[in-house]
């Protein structure tokens, strides 16, 4: 009975908590699938009291993530400092575009996979994935396509399509936005498409302002995306997942790891947490830290091997 007191006590004393406000970093510009990803989990844990520590969401756009990616090397050992961060992170180190590898971070976990999709406007020549192809193979170099950030998995979408129709992904005319820039492009007519999160497009469709041709998941997608056609379903074989993960500061100590685990295992069971996910398009898929990490290590060799397949790999 006293060892189990003097374990409880030792237990207690290891434990860690937040000791001032949390920075959530976040890549991209306000409204972009990430930054929605940390504002919610900042609402999840000041409703649920999950983190005892306000939550200061900050947004350090640019070099596809790279600002906000130095700012959290800045910061090691800080447990205070966090960073939303997608498959972009991976690609952008591959390719030659950004610095840091995700072993020079804290993977703590991973939060929910969604899937992207291409969009003209409606009043395009392009009413489908298969007439995206058509297009593409009669001038696979100059129909002209935007994504958010180069070298991630919208890059790696426009790249495939301009590949399998015999064109070569380094002469293609794919342009690399920030954040919003993105939508004003495609509903500008700037560029004749646009890759993006499926999510993200889905309110300027109901607005009559872009049309989706398809999405990249293997199957269609639920509620409100339900009548979008899979690239599968119109002859193209593409199936693509984007996710959504959070990482920590290097060198944040065994117990500090603990905490984050809990407290994100608490927040994504949540029934707020989960009408997030069903009304943004996502599919549960949470790894804490240690499964997180094992998972980073397959999907750095997939990306990789892509990568290379396109020609766009220098890492």
């Amino acid at each position: 009975m006293v060892a189990l007191a003097v374990a409880q006590l030792n237990a207690h004393a290891q434990a860690w908590k937040p000791e001032k406000n949390i920075e959530m970093l976040i890549g991209l510009s306000a409204g972009s699938s990430q930054d929605r990803t940390g504002r919610m989990l900042q609402k999840v844990w000041q409703d649920t009291k999950a983190v005892n520590a306000s939550v200061n969401v900050v947004n350090r756009p640019g070099g596809s993530g790279q600002v906000a990616l130095t700012v959290l090397a800045q910061r090691a050992g800080d447990a205070h400092t966090l960073y939303v961060v997608s498959p972009t992170f991976l690609t952008s180190y591959i390719n030659g575009l950004g610095t840091f590898q995700f072993t020079d971070f804290t993977p703590l976990a991973l939060l929910g996979r969604q899937y992207l999709a291409v969009a003209v406007r409606p009043e395009s020549a392009v009413k489908s994935a298969r007439d995206l192809m058509e297009h593409l193979k009669r001038d696979p170099h100059t129909f002209s396509m935007g994504i958010n950030g180069a070298g991630g998995t919208l890059h790696i979408v426009a790249g495939l399509l301009v590949k399998a129709v015999g064109g070569d992904p380094k002469k293609a005319r794919i342009t690399a936005f920030n954040g919003g820039e993105l939508m004003t492009a495609g509903i500008g007519g700037h560029v004749d498409a646009i890759v993006t999160v499926a999510s993200n497009i889905q309110p300027h469709v109901e607005s009559g302002k872009l049309a989706m041709l398809a999405v990249t998941a293997p199957k269609r997608l639920a509620g409100a995306l339900v009548s979008v056609p899979t690239f599968k379903e119109q002859g193209v074989d593409l199936i693509l997942q984007n996710w959504a993960g959070l990482f920590g500061t290097k060198g944040i100590t065994r117990q500090q790891i603990a905490f984050w685990d809990g407290a994100i295992a608490a927040s994504v069971a949540t029934p707020a947490w989960q009408a997030f996910m069903e009304s943004n398009q996502w599919e549960p898929a949470y790894m804490n830290s240690v499964d997180y990490r094992r998972f980073l290590q397959g999907e750095d060799k997939r990306l990789r091997a892509a990568l290379v397949d396109l020609g766009m790999a220098k890492q």
